[in-house]
Formats: C-alpha cells, sequence, structure tokens
C-alpha cells in the first residue's frame, strides 16, 4: 500500500513538474517522491538483499526523500536563492549512511538515531512552511505542518520504545513501535501529495493574478490595479493620487521609431519604481501616462512635496540622460482625498488639471531628449 501511494505520489510530481516547470523546488519534491518509492522498495526486498543492504538503503534514501521535501519547500517559499544549500540531502545521508552501518546490529540506536535526525528535518520543514506564511496560503500550509507533526509524534513515540525496552531486546520491524511509523508514513505521503497540489495551484492562481495587474511592457501595476487599489483605500477618505506624463514622448515615437519609444517606457518605470515608498504603488495608466499611488497620504502639503521631490528626481535623471532618447521632461500633478474628491475619478481630474497646468506653464511643444 505504501508503494503504492510513493508511486502515486511520484506520478503527480511529475505532471506537476512538467505544467510548472520554471517554479522553484519542484525538482526536489519529484526527486523525493522517487526517493521514498526506492526506500520502500529496498525494505520490501531485504529477503533477497539481506539486512546488511536493504536496512541501510532504506533508511538512507528515505533520510534523503525528507531533505529533499526539506529542500523544495525552502525553495519554494524563497527562503534560499536557486543553486545554494545543494549539499544538505547528500550531507543528511552520509550521516544517516554511517550511523546505520555502525549501528547495525543493535537496533535501538539505529532507530533512535535515525529518528531523531528526520524529526529534526521535518520539524526544521513546519518552521519553513509557517514561516510568515501569508493569509490566503495559510491554511494548507497548516494542514501539511499538521500532517507533519503527526509524522514527527510517530518517530518520539517509536524513540521511547527503543529506550524504554531492555538493551538489546527491542527489534525492528518487530516492535509495533515500528509498524505504527510505517502507518503514519502512509498518511504522511498522502497528505503531503495533497498539499503540494494545493501550494502550487494556489502560487499559479496568484500569478496568473499578479500578471493581470501588471502592464506587460514595463512590469508596473495597470488601471485594473489602480482601481482596485483605489476601492480599498477610498473607503478609508486617505489617499492619494500622482499624474505623470511624458512631454515629448510623441516625438521619440515619431522620429526615432517604437523601439525606442519603448526603451523610453520602461526607463520612466524604473525610475518611478526605484523612488518608492511604503505605500505608494507606481502604475502605468497606457501609453505614455503614469500614475503613483499612495495609500494614506496626510495632507494637502505633504503631496505637495512628494510631488517636487519625484519633479526634481525624475527630471534631474532626464538631464543627464540615458544613452538613448528620453521625453524632454515629465509633468507632474496630484490630487488627495478626501480634499479632492471621494472616488478614483474625481482624484484623476483634479490631478489632470493639475498636471496639464505643470505642462503648459513649463514648456509646450518640447522635443524628445537623448
Amino acid at each position: 500500500m505504501i508503494i503504492m501511494t510513493c508511486v502515486i505520489s511520484s506520478m503527480v510530481s511529475i505532471v506537476i513538474w512538467r505544467l510548472n516547470r520554471p517554479m522553484a523546488g519542484l525538482v526536489s519534491w519529484m526527486l523525493a517522491a522517487f526517493g521514498g518509492t526506492l526506500s520502500f522498495l529496498a525494505w520490501v526486498a531485504m529477503p533477497w538483499l539481506g539486512r546488511e543492504i536493504a536496512i541501510p538503503l532504506n533508511m538512507t534514501i528515505s533520510t534523503g526523500s525528507l531533505m529533499l521535501i526539506l529542500d523544495g519547500v525552502l525553495r519554494f517559499r524563497g527562503l534560499i536563492p536557486a543553486g545554494r544549500l545543494r549539499w544538505m540531502t547528500p550531507t543528511a545521508m552520509l550521516i544517516e549512511a554511517v550511523q546505520v552501518i555502525v549501528n547495525l546490529n543493535q537496533d535501538w540506536l539505529r532507530i533512535t538515531l535515525n529518528d531523531m535526525l528526520n524529526s529534526l528535518i521535518l520539524v526544521a520543514m513546519i518552521a519553513a512552511l509557517l514561516h510568515r506564511a501569508r493569509r490566503d496560503e495559510r491554511t494548507i500550509h497548516l494542514m501539511i505542518a499538521a500532517g507533519t507533526a503527526v509524522m514527527v509524534c510517530s518517530y518520539l513515540l517509536r524513540i521511547d520504545a527503543a529506550l524504554g525496552a531492555p538493551r538489546g531486546t527491542f527489534r525492528a520491524p518487530g516492535d509495533p513501535a515500528h509498524a505504527y511509523v510505517f502507518f503514519i508514513s502512509l498518511l504522511f505521503i498522502l497528505s503531503w501529495t495533497f498539499g503540494m497540489l494545493l501550494m502550487v495551484n494556489l502560487k499559479v492562481h496568484r500569478a496568473l493574478a499578479d500578471l493581470a495587474d501588471r502592464d506587460p511592457l514595463t512590469g508596473i501595476g495597470n488601471r485594473r490595479l489602480l482601481d482596485r487599489l483605489a476601492t480599498r483605500s477610498l473607503a478609508h477618505d486617505r489617499a492619494g493620487l500622482v499624474l505623470i506624463d511624458l512631454d515629448g514622448f510623441k516625438h521619440i515615437n515619431d522620429s526615432f521609431g517604437h523601439d525606442q519609444g519603448d526603451r523610453a517606457l520602461i526607463w520612466i518605470a524604473d525610475a518611478l519604481r526605484g523612488l518608492i515608498r511604503p505605500g505608494e504603488t507606481p502604475i502605468r495608466l497606457g501609453g505614455d501616462e503614469f500614475a503613483l499611488f499612495i495609500d494614506g497620504t496626510g495632507d494637502s502639503s505633504d503631496l505637495d512635496g512628494r510631488v517636487a521631490e519625484l519633479d526634481a528626481d525624475i527630471n534631474g535623471r532626464i538631464t543627464v540622460g540615458a544613452g538613448f532618447p528620453l521625453p524632454a521632461r515629465v509633468s507632474i500633478g496630484a490630487a488627495a482625498a478626501p480634499a479632492d474628491g471621494s472616488t478614483l475619478d474625481a482624484l484623476i481630474m483634479a490631478a489632470d488639471r493639475r498636471m496639464y497646468a505643470d505642462k503648459h506653464g513649463f514648456r509646450p511643444g518640447a522635443e524628445a531628449r537623448s
């Protein structure tokens, strides 16, 4: 039954990996499922392989599988970067192999050390799952953590049985505690496989939702995201909106082509992204129009000061240049709720008037700057 469950888990892991190859952690989970299958096959094959081969294979590969699950969780959650700490799994397997071979004929000591190591790995996995879990993923992570905690409890019970029995009388697999661990392992594999499916599905759903909120060219937010942010913030009547328009952008497209125009838009978006503070979200409304939505802004004087900072910084960077055509300058206008209105449309209209006053008051008909 356990082997069949491991095979099913392996097949599920392969499908998930094939459908979501760029996602971090999936390769480790797929290898862990294969390892679980091999470890139980080694145990079943003990009459043919012999105790000296089957037991070290079973325990070493089993520990490696748990380490691969932990490795996958750390990478999936972004707690370690790609390519780092690949040594963890082979190191744990080497430690386990040495201790099993050394203590092969002392069942109580071999089982105790094995279960202590595996328990530490699983506790680390629980900590990785629950570390700064977002609200939408907390239920899934708690479910997996609960199944993992039950597995840890089964290990602790077997440790207690091994240490409590008179020396030389504890036998694996003869002791009932050993059978309990195998049964709990079945439940752990099922809960982990189901939880893995839910975690990957949630991450894909979140990525699609994030993609729908992003401008495909610049990578910053789009009008859909602005509408959603405004709906949430304007309910408390504390929000600000800064509109930014590129002067001379049409000249870039007409004279240098749309590829150069796209470079200019990306450059402005990157500059805006580098200037944001907590509570601020850069937005591309479309064409050469950008916005900065400010959640929980203070009075109008605070917003005026922020506009002055953005004006000086972005236009200062344009003056220095970037090695390719840039707009002559940016025109900026801002509005705050509730002074300028309590709806997004009202804020856009107020900020738009001030932005065009800034544009025409500075230099109409400006040319692009390289």
